[in-house]
């Protein structure tokens, strides 16, 4: 069955407005300067058409980013529940595949103010999908266990994601429980990146 018939008739449930005004200020914040001082560098003499073409490419990306923002959605009903993610992922499960929902305020690091995160799972406790507060709302979290006419278990006392995981570890991905792998492969891959800007460049210039 496609996706648009399994959600036929279902409540859609959006993301957070703000995620689009933080996006649009994050990338306008990076690009505008970093564009000003390499046109500045490389238009007298350097290779300023590839500066043009990065600039490209970032505006593209955000467009990109801007319109599968626009297809993001839970849709809930008393059969089940489907989600579109970012990156185009669509799932759906059914009522009777759902065991719990739970309710976890969290935190990480040295932040001070905690986000509440629902989990859907089945009944061995398994993360089936999951509501990040960073981008869903409070409110968007209830009315999927009321839709579902399921009870929604809220842990009371606040933790860690260190502590969600000792206590609920088929709650969160595999790279959510190995931070140090995460750590060892974003520094491999900054490295990389760095290497191959030099390289590009040395071969720009010729120098």
């Amino acid at each position: 069955m496609r996706f648009r018939d399994r959600v036929s008739g279902l409540r859609r449930l959006r993301p957070l407005r703000s995620l689009f005004w933080q996006g649009l200020g994050g990338t306008l914040a990076f690009l505008v300067p970093t564009a000003a001082v390499l046109l500045f560098l490389t238009v007298p003499n350097g290779p300023w058409h590839l500066v043009i073409v990065l600039i490209a490419i970032v505006i593209t990306a955000f467009l990109a980013s801007y319109a599968s923002y626009r297809t993001l959605g839970f849709w809930v009903g008393p059969a089940g529940i489907a989600e579109r993610g970012f990156f185009g992922l669509r799932r759906y499960v059914p009522r009777e595949n759902i065991g719990s929902i739970l309710l976890v305020n969290t935190f990480a690091g040295a932040q001070t103010d905690s986000v509440p995160q629902l989990f859907v799972c089945d009944d061995a406790g398994r993360q089936l999908l999951r509501m990040r507060g960073q981008f869903w709302s409070l409110t968007s979290m209830e009315i999927v266990a009321e839709s579902l006419e399921m009870p929604l278990t809220h842990v009371s006392d606040e933790v860690s994601m260190a502590e969600l995981i000792d206590s609920h570890p088929g709650l969160l991905y595999w790279f959510e429980r190995h931070p140090l792998l995460v750590t060892a492969l974003r520094a491999t891959a900054i490295v990389i990146a760095a290497a191959a800007i030099c390289v590009g460049w040395t071969l720009a210039t010729g120098r």
